[in-house]
């Protein structure tokens, strides 16, 4: 029955309700099927590629990159740099695990240049960080496998963790410290 001075009818209302839901569903959940877009090889330019990094590895450069990585990076990448991080689930192609032989295969060239440069869902950080903060991030992704606290990729079903202390936030820094717990995958 139509309502008098209305122009939408009962149908009209649930088509409306079924488009909203199949948005819904298309938007949250068609990601989560684990298609892979696949996407042109990341070139990165040969001068980049041979670039050797001019920052020494220190304790402190890292504890200062694992703060960035922290602030920056978990969310897309993961707290224990497994890829899985909140929004994991929004990108298409998925970040890798940073043990993963792909990513540690990468020169640390190349490495500087994706988190400077960004390329569709990696947001460029050059014109957002200094060269020498980039330069302690590609540290970071090196020494992350053998970080405590963090699990290899070589077998996925037996994430065990690395034996040892897992590193804190420095006292005077403004991050706060999340504690890193094996994944329940």
């Amino acid at each position: 029955m139509e309502r008098s001075g209305s122009s939408v009818t009962d149908t009209t209302i649930v088509v409306m309700v079924l488009l909203l839901g199949g948005m819904f569903w298309l938007f949250t959940w068609l990601p989560s099927l684990g298609l892979r877009q696949e996407i042109e090889m990341w070139a990165v330019p040969m001068e980049d590629t041979n670039r050797e990094n001019p920052v020494p590895l220190t304790e402190e450069a890292l504890m200062q990159a694992r703060e960035q990585f922290l602030y920056t990076c978990a969310k897309c990448h993961g707290f224990l740099a497994d890829g899985y991080g909140p929004q994991y689930q929004l990108l298409i192609p998925r970040p890798l695990n940073f043990s993963h032989p792909e990513v540690q295969a990468q020169t640390d060239g190349e490495m500087f240049y994706k988190i400077k440069t960004g390329r569709g869902d990696m947001p460029e950080y050059g014109s957002r960080t200094t060269d020498e903060e980039i330069w302690q991030l590609v540290h970071y992704i090196r020494a992350l496998p053998h970080l405590p606290g963090y699990y290899n990729v070589s077998n996925p079903d037996d994430p065990v963790l690395n034996p040892g202390v897992v590193p804190t936030s420095r006292p005077d820094t403004t991050v706060t410290a999340i504690p890193l717990t094996a994944p329940d995958r």
